[in-house]
């Protein structure tokens, strides 16, 4: 959790708070008149509670602005309730910036997102744990809150990332590891808990899993075999990959876990910017009582109002059938006939690529209105094998709309990024699909580790901004705000109604 005052918790409790914004980009400062809105993803277990994770934290911004922000350039944005105090949400990095007229959407992240290089050490073993997380952050210029305990290393793993080897050392300290909201690399683990209550008067809705979690059987495998401790079923096992565990450091880590129990949940509630993932914190619920639950990850929402979505992941039976209520599928019909586009797909088996054409994402997608624009945004990690050069190709309804040339070095793992912004798409059914293939030899894919994702924002040459359901109201400034041929007066303080579209 953010260190802020009591005063600054109170004034993010209240129900008629008012919310401030800046970003400070490099030597430029954005204050709530230039900003639309942001999106903030800090996130620690992206599927399930466990150990050694290494997420990347993702920050998106749109503002009013005319010139120019370099990728690279440090992103720090900050919430206040009083416009004194300041909550730093992170330390942010640009990755990709969209100008449209006299508007930028700019998406950062947080340094973990550099680090997929190639691991290598100078070290002589036997070393440490500690000894090695001091020479990456010596290498790679991070600050570090927390070194962790010295755990003897044997042997130093090779084919692997620093992001993964930073991964390999938080597990060995029983953590996750994350880069904090100063911007340090710290572990959470297992005793980060807060004494802090969600109450239901700052949540908009919440559901909480019956039935408690918590952890009796760990299962590992080192690379040179499987180790576990512990017994239990598959709700309450970990699998994890750590070619640095030990039989004696697995053991030890179980008998520190099995205290620990807490609740699957999620939760809409006002933005709480001191919270943090990694936490475990109380759930308050009326005529039931306090439940604690972990901070998997929260989703921030800022449009002159803050809002929140925190996540509880603990491991549960899935059930393949995809259900939809009547709700969601009003929801889904509302979005389509606003323009507004949301779909991401991530590749379950690996991709092998060669001369011939591979389908890597394709999205289909029903649009209400004609000329909507959509953006597609892919990364990857490939496998160089013997080739050097990629051809991607994005066709949209059919027809080639975009060909280009990424070099990659022929004989190591390397991250891509593409983006294409598909305009004046027709009314009616849509379909965007990328292809991949190389001009010469074999490049590979790995499964999961494509994401591809396809972003709508209404209609091309004009967006009114619609704010989703809001039961919990905030006063926002008086602003005056011209965008994309809608003009919006006079919004006053102390809102007691839902905006209107």
């Amino acid at each position: 959790m953010v260190n802020v005052s009591d005063n600054f918790k109170q004034l993010a409790q209240q129900a008629g708070r008012k919310v401030y914004c800046k970003i400070i980009a490099g030597n430029l400062t954005f204050l709530d008149d230039k900003i639309l809105e942001f999106d903030f993803d800090d996130v620690i277990h992206p599927d399930w509670f466990t150990l050694g994770t290494v997420c990347a934290n993702r920050f998106a911004f749109s503002v009013k602005y005319e010139e120019e922000v370099e990728v690279n350039t440090e992103i720090k944005p900050y919430i206040s309730f009083d416009n004194e105090e300041w909550c730093p949400l992170g330390v942010f990095f640009v990755s990709r910036r969209y100008i449209r007229g006299n508007y930028a959407s700019i998406i950062c992240y947080d340094k973990m997102y550099s680090l997929d290089a190639e691991y290598a050490s100078s070290l002589n073993t036997p070393t440490t744990t500690s000894e090695l997380l001091r020479e990456i952050c010596s290498n790679y210029g991070i600050i570090c809150g927390d070194y962790g305990s010295d755990y003897e290393v044997k042997t130093i793993p090779a084919d692997c990332t620093v992001r993964d080897m930073i991964g390999y050392i938080a597990a060995m300290n029983r953590s996750c590891a994350k880069f904090n909201r100063n911007g340090e690399l710290v572990f959470k683990n297992t005793q980060s808990f807060e004494m802090f209550w969600i109450n239901p008067e700052n949540c908009m809705d919440s559901s909480r899993n019956l039935s408690d979690s918590r952890v009796l059987h760990i299962t590992v495998d080192t690379g040179n075999g499987i180790i576990e401790s512990g017994e239990g079923g598959e709700l309450s096992s970990l699998e994890l990959y750590n070619p640095l565990m030990t039989q004696d450091r697995l053991d030890t880590i179980l008998a520190q876990m099995k205290p620990v129990v807490f609740y699957g949940a999620e939760v809409e509630m006002q933005g709480m910017p001191f919270l943090e993932t990694g936490d475990f914190i109380l759930l308050f619920e009326k005529r039931v009582g306090l439940f604690t639950i972990v901070l998997s990850e929260i989703e921030y929402h800022y449009d002159g109002a803050l809002t929140a979505r925190l996540s509880s992941r603990n491991r549960n039976y899935s059930d393949p059938t995809v259900h939809r209520n009547d709700l969601e599928a009003a929801l889904e019909e509302i979005r389509i006939s606003l323009g507004n586009i949301y779909k991401k797909q991530i590749n379950e088996a690996a991709l092998s690529l060669s001369t011939a054409e591979t389908t890597a994402a394709e999205f289909s997608f029903e649009t209400k209105k004609a000329d909507v624009f959509a953006q597609i945004d892919m990364n990857f990690t490939v496998d160089g094998g013997g080739s050097n050069t990629l051809l991607a190709t994005v066709y949209v309804n059919g027809e080639k709309a975009r060909e280009s040339v990424h070099t990659v070095n022929g004989s190591a793992r390397e991250l891509i990024h593409f983006y294409y912004l598909a305009e004046n798409l027709p009314k009616g059914n849509n379909t965007i699909t990328v292809t991949l293939k190389t001009a010469s030899g074999q490049m590979t894919i790995q499964s999961g580790q494509l994401i591809a994702t396809l972003v709508g924002k209404g209609m091309a040459g004009g967006t009114q901004s619609i704010r989703d359901r809001q039961t919990v109201f905030e006063s926002i400034p008086v602003i005056t705000m011209k965008y994309g041929g809608f003009t919006i007066l006079g919004l006053t303080e102390n809102v007691q109604t839902e905006q209107e579209e």
